[in-house]
């Protein structure tokens, strides 16, 4: 393997290892050069018919509604991840569609309220201007801004998945009412490998996608929770939260919260909740593991 070859797969798998780091970095970038290239294409427009206007003006515009956009984008990715999983695509096209109205006033309303903080810290006023026109104009960017979230949002979520590898059945024949076999495979950019169910040490839902954590990896897999968990060995996995099943095996100690839930440590130190409502199924299968 050439240095070229090297240089990718440590960047790739440092982009898969730190996505914590890599999503927020990518929308810090994003969101730097858009209130940039915005801001001072404002000001070279008023500036070219001869308008006077203070230089921070333009970029406390761009900066105060990228900053409401980029708050939003999470919120809408987890929305659209919920109804997925509940609604088929047509339900799904009428929902977002509703939901572009609510998105553009919350995003009118919190970069108004960040202008008027911004020209009140200056010693000045901001104007909206008329309300219903403002209102109109901007919901016709909110609405195209909502469906490139959307795009953008789930093209990088599928990208990611297509890096991780997804997982599924080996035979491809076999269907969703079948019982998981010991193996899963798992399709990696054009390879194939198999996984072992006991080597899953937990599995969190993410809409209509189930994430298999296993070892080092986290592997996509389109199935529901629900449906995972009536398909999984009930004396290995159990659930422990609505989006949370556990590899028995995996589990190092428990510890309780103030809040009455508690926090499950695994071998690996990584830690899950394990809420109220699967305590008492929790204790008993624990009981039955010791």
């Amino acid at each position: 393997m050439n240095t070229s070859d090297n240089t990718t797969t440590r960047l790739k798998n440092h982009f898969l290892t730190h996505q914590h780091l890599w999503q927020p970095g990518l929308l810090v970038v994003w969101g730097f050069l858009n209130t940039l290239l915005l801001a001072t294409t404002s000001l070279m427009e008023i500036r070219r018919h001869d308008s006077n206007i203070a230089a921070w003006e333009p970029f406390c515009w761009e900066a105060s509604s990228t900053l409401i956009i980029l708050l939003s984008i999470g919120p809408i990715l987890r929305i659209h991840a919920w109804l997925q999983a509940r609604l088929g695509l047509a339900g799904l096209l009428i929902v977002h569609a509703l939901l572009t109205l609510p998105f553009s006033l919350i995003h009118v309303s919190g970069m108004v309220g960040l202008r008027e903080l911004a020209y009140w810290m200056a010693g000045s006023d901001y104007h909206f201007g008329d309300l219903g026109y403002e209102l109109l104009y901007e919901y016709r960017k909110d609405a195209m801004t909502y469906l490139i979230i959307l795009l953008v949002g789930t093209s990088y979520q599928f990208i990611v998945r297509r890096l991780q590898g997804e997982a599924s059945y080996m035979d491809e024949s076999e269907t969703s009412s079948t019982p998981l076999p010991d193996r899963l495979l798992v399709k990696k950019l054009g390879k194939e490998f198999l996984v072992a169910v006991s080597d899953i040490r937990w599995v969190e839902a993410s809409g209509n996608y189930a994430n298999l954590h296993v070892k080092d990896s986290v592997y996509p897999m389109r199935i529901t929770l629900a449906r995972l968990e009536s398909l999984l060995p009930r004396e290995m996995f159990i659930r422990i939260h609505r989006s949370l099943i556990v590899n028995l095996g995996s589990i190092n100690h428990i510890q309780p919260t103030e809040a009455g839930d508690y926090c499950v440590f695994l071998h690996t130190g990584e830690e899950l909740t394990l809420s109220r409502r699967y305590r008492d199924a929790f204790k008993a299968a624990m009981g039955e593991c010791g």
